[in-house]
């Protein structure tokens, strides 16, 4: 009997082990038809787990590339974005010269877009999704993908835009007009072309207004006008001009003029978004994205009939390239942005003969109840020494405006002093040498501007312009032809005895 068992034993053994001998252990290209099954029946967890398994036994695998991305398009598929732009990320840094990286880095945009909330929520993921699409939109011009980016970049401006108003307008309720300034003022160096830019823009001059910077806010409302001709915040900007019965100067653009005097002073020519829609309406449409692929080819070019149309500013302009040398700054007095006098002004007048060039910009203040000296420097590029044409007035009337035409860019400093019934400006320009026909003194003698004289010393030129009491003063850089605006706000009148002569120290401030 004993045997008989063993026999029946040893029988039963070889059996198993011969059905052990005929399985097969799956082969990485098994894992990857169920996945690529998987993937193809929207079985995503699924396909992620057979994708996964790949990975996991067999690394080398000439699938195993594809099935990293499969992974990530499958979390994103699922919803589960946090993993989807882990596995997206690490596919991006894995296989940089990958077929699929174009693919890759759309859906790892994707998966921040599609995080985005309301305005007036934390706008991390817009931030996030914006700058991955304007690397596709840079990385692969000629793709599909390219064009795909591009629609949903303006989406993600404009949601950026309307929080930032949202904050502001926060602010303006709230009497915090100095941070209602600051957000609006960035929102329209930023995102000037997005829908709510006309409605920014108007409320920006308001809040200047509320600030008591007369002369910014009329600035702001004529830039409604010019940029916004035809809505509803143009007309309304039309009735506050009248109101406020400010001339405003128009040597240049007063947007960059008044974003120059609120601390923005980098930015780019505004374009208009014209009509109703919007690039968060476009979004809207489900159908905008290109279905996710089951083989290695990417989805093809939106076609006019599958994308959202393409939301471009009609009759704007290509934004100007801003310059890449400058480095701007502006140094202020605590009792001039507290006081109730306006902000510097803009000029407008004939422009002289010069180079193209772009100039640096030094902005300051001085307050009524302790006047403070204002002294602000700034270093660019300038490669050879620049000649100083002319000195003169704008053409408004009255002029606010003192203009330098210029051959160059120059780094200037910037220094005011209030005296007794008078104030005195005085700029050193570097690098400079005044114009031989140029004459040293020079007699204005009209609305708050007495004379100036013009002196040079060792490559260095000296501008001293006398006026009547002024508040607050700001420097502009102005292109094509160079120039420098010096725009002044004159004080309120005070009564007779109150005002005292100062004795104002320098207070450098050097920006680089």
């Amino acid at each position: 009997m004993r045997r008989l068992a063993f026999v029946l034993a040893a029988g039963i053994a070889l059996c198993v082990s011969a059905c052990a001998a005929h399985q097969q252990t799956p082969t990485g290209e098994n894992y990857y038809s169920l996945g690529q099954q998987a993937f193809a029946t929207h079985d995503y967890r699924g396909s992620a787990i057979y994708f996964q398994k790949l990975i996991d036994q067999y690394p080398f695998s000439p699938y195993a590339e594809d099935a990293e991305l499969k992974i990530g398009l499958s979390e994103y598929q699922m919803k589960h974005y946090a993993e989807a732009i882990a596995s997206l990320g690490d596919f991006e840094k894995m296989h940089p010269t990958s077929k699929q990286i174009e693919l890759a880095s759309y859906y790892l945009a994707m998966s921040h877009f599609d995080q985005i909330g309301r305005p007036d929520q934390d706008q991390s993921n817009t931030e996030q999704a914006l700058q991955q699409f304007e690397i596709i939109e840079r990385r692969y011009p000629e793709t599909g993908f390219s064009a795909l980016a591009h629609q949903q970049i303006s989406v993600c401006r404009e949601m950026l835009a309307r929080h930032q108003l949202l904050i502001g307008d926060f602010y303006y309720k709230r009497a915090n007009f100095r941070a209602a300034e600051s957000r609006l003022a960035e929102l329209m160096q930023k995102w000037p072309d997005t829908p709510v830019g006309d409605e920014a823009l108007y409320q920006l001059g308001t809040t200047l207004e509320k600030e008591g910077k007369k002369y910014s806010a009329a600035q702001a409302f004529t830039a409604v006008v010019l940029h916004y001709p035809g809505t509803t915040y143009a007309s309304k900007a039309k009735y506050e001009l009248k109101k406020l019965h400010q001339p405003v100067d128009t040597e240049d653009d007063p947007l960059r003029l008044v974003l120059t005097e609120s601390g923005f002073g980098d930015t780019d020519q505004v374009t208009v978004r014209q009509g109703g829609d919007t690039a968060l309406a476009s979004a809207a449409d489900s159908n905008a994205y290109p279905p996710l692929p089951l083989l290695k080819a990417p989805p093809p070019p939106a076609s006019d009939a599958d994308a959202p149309s393409s939301i471009a500013p009609a009759g704007g302009t290509p934004a100007a390239e801003p310059p890449s040398s400058i480095s701007s700054g502006a140094a202020a007095s605590g009792p001039a942005a507290s006081g109730p006098a306006a902000s510097g002004a803009a000029a407008s007048g004939a422009a002289a003969s010069g180079a193209d060039a772009s100039t640096a910009v030094t902005s300051g203040a001085a307050g009524n109840a302790t006047p403070e000296a204002v002294v602000g420097a700034v270093k660019t590029a300038a490669l050879k020494p620049a000649t100083l044409n002319k000195v003169r007035l704008s053409s408004a009337d009255p002029p606010l405006s003192v203009i330098f035409d210029l051959t160059g860019t120059v780094p200037f400093e910037s220094q005011l002093q209030n005296g007794s019934g008078s104030s005195t400006l005085t700029i050193h320009l570097k690098e400079t040498k005044p114009a031989s026909q140029l004459a040293t003194h020079l007699v204005f003698d009209r609305s708050i501007f007495r004379d100036c004289d013009i002196q040079t010393d060792a490559g260095e030129t000296t501008v001293t312009v006398n006026t009547s009491p002024v508040s607050r003063f700001a420097v502009i850089p102005l292109n094509a032809p160079p120039r420098l605006l010096v725009t002044f706000t004159p004080q309120e009148q005070q009564p007779v005895g109150t005002s005292e002569p100062t004795d104002q120290s320098a207070n450098s401030n050097s920006i680089d």
